[in-house]
């Protein structure tokens, strides 16, 4: 299956086959890193090609939950292009696709860019489960490397008709309360603008949603999500099948303060009446999810001790 399309520069992101094992075993040599499991766990490599040339690639050994992240390299010429960055995102929606809930990295040179991706350094020695059978763990990489683990954030998305107001707000909610959540919103019939009410009344409390623009829910049919919220019950009867997987979908009628007539202040009062309801539930739906995300890290710290 192709993951991508060739852009205009001529390379394209794409899975791995068995004809490539010869040119991903010498950029990988090339790299210093292992290649021994490789072969073994192909089907589960991303390669970056370019011009029927193997330039880049990453890689996952899947043990359940929990996977390997290795093999991961740019040829040297297309280094510091991004193309790193974006084999790596690419990854990542494999992972979810494939029920990975955590990744761990054995790494002699990468450290610090796998920190700014969010990677936390651990002990190697408190790893335990199937991944530890892997052949990096087991001796491909010395007892001194740097052992690093991210646990995948879940990932909401909030729908409504429009995307202009209330599902905009609560966008901002989520994203305001902290790390932990990858919040995104959209519209089954987006707007052009966000509502300029709704900036205004979030603009209030500090929370600035003026740089943010309406979507169109076709855009994340096919991503995974852990939670789709709708808030409004058009979009609840409206929100189209996800090719992707959708692990919780839940409703919560809000009234549209959009449709509220008056004069100026009667109308903000309504907006801001909504964007107090709409913080209140926010705080309540991230605290949860905040929480289930600490039990199981919590979990699997007590297990890995």
């Amino acid at each position: 299956m192709t993951v991508g399309a060739p852009n205009e520069d001529g390379w394209i992101i794409r899975d791995a086959r068995p004809g490539d094992l010869t040119q991903l075993t010498s950029l990988l040599q090339e790299a210093s890193l292992p290649t021994i499991g490789v072969r073994e766990h192909l089907h589960t490599f991303l390669v970056l090609e370019e011009k029927e040339r193997i330039v880049g690639s990453i890689g996952l050994e899947v043990y359940g939950d929990t996977a390997l992240l290795r093999s991961a390299v740019v040829a040297g010429e297309r280094r510091n292009s991004g193309l790193g960055s974006t084999l790596y995102e690419t990854l990542l929606e494999r992972a979810r696709a494939l029920g990975v809930r955590r990744l761990v990295l054995l790494t002699n040179t990468a450290e610090e860019y796998f920190r700014r991706k969010g990677f936390r350094k651990v002990d190697q020695k408190s790893i335990s489960g199937p991944v530890t059978t892997s052949v990096e763990f087991t001796g491909a990489c010395p007892s001194h490397t740097a052992c690093m683990v991210y646990d995948l954030p879940k990932r909401v998305l909030v729908v409504c008709t429009g995307n202009s107001c209330r599902s905009q707000m609560a966008e901002g909610f989520l994203k305001s309360f902290g790390p932990g959540l990858e919040v995104f919103s959209a519209g089954t019939h987006p707007a052009g603008k966000v509502h300029r009410r709704a900036i205004a009344v979030m603009k209030e409390i500090n929370i600035d949603i003026s740089a943010q623009y309406p979507k169109s829910i076709d855009e994340f049919i096919a991503l995974e999500f852990d939670t789709v919220l709708t808030v409004c019950d058009h979009a609840n009867k409206n929100c189209p099948t996800f090719t992707g997987q959708v692990k919780n979908r839940l409703h919560i009628g809000i009234d549209d303060p959009t449709m509220v007539l008056g004069s100026e202040a009667q109308v903000m009062a309504e907006f801001r009446r909504v964007r107090d309801e709409i913080g209140r539930t926010m705080k309540e739906l991230y605290e949860r999810e905040r929480d289930d995300r600490r039990q199981r890290r919590d979990t699997r710290e007590i297990t890995d001790v």
